[in-house]
């Protein structure tokens, strides 16, 4: 719209002072204008295409909620990544009590990944990576160079 009335205004202004820069001129305006817009929407789609992570204060509502379940003993790692406008990933390593059964570490798992998407409906891709954390940490710090 701002373009139309930026031709509207060039064209009106050479009419009554009967001087072609005005047209001219807002041709120049328009084509600011049309660069400034592709610009923004060239950086909101790389920001989207690179696979920008959720703000941090989410992701630190996502570790804390992953904190407060009964079944995890620790959460080794919380990554988040945002698919779309409206659609997020979220994959989380996390350390699970000893002792659990494998029915009740699937029932756990579906139970927190629908705590999650309640809490941030965005969610709609969530991994939890069972792992143990004494071999995951480890394992991290074998591969450190000396």
């Amino acid at each position: 719209m701002l373009g139309v009335a930026l031709a509207i205004a060039g064209m009106a202004l050479h009419m009554t002072t009967g001087q072609p820069v005005w047209e001219g001129s807002a041709s120049l305006a328009i084509g600011v204008l049309l660069g400034y817009v592709a610009y923004r929407l060239g950086k909101d789609a790389r920001d989207q295409l690179i696979g920008e992570a959720v703000d941090p204060e989410m992701r630190d509502r996502i570790r804390s909620l992953l904190d407060a379940q009964p079944e995890i003993d620790s959460v080794e790692a919380v990554l988040t990544m945002r698919l779309g406008t409206d659609s997020a990933l979220v994959a989380a390593r996390v350390d699970l009590v000893p002792g659990l059964e494998s029915e009740q570490i699937e029932l756990s798992c579906e139970r927190i990944k629908d705590s999650v998407a309640t809490i941030w409906p965005d969610a709609d891709q969530v991994f939890l990576d069972v792992t143990d954390a004494a071999t995951a940490g480890a394992r991290t710090r074998g591969n450190r160079p000396s």
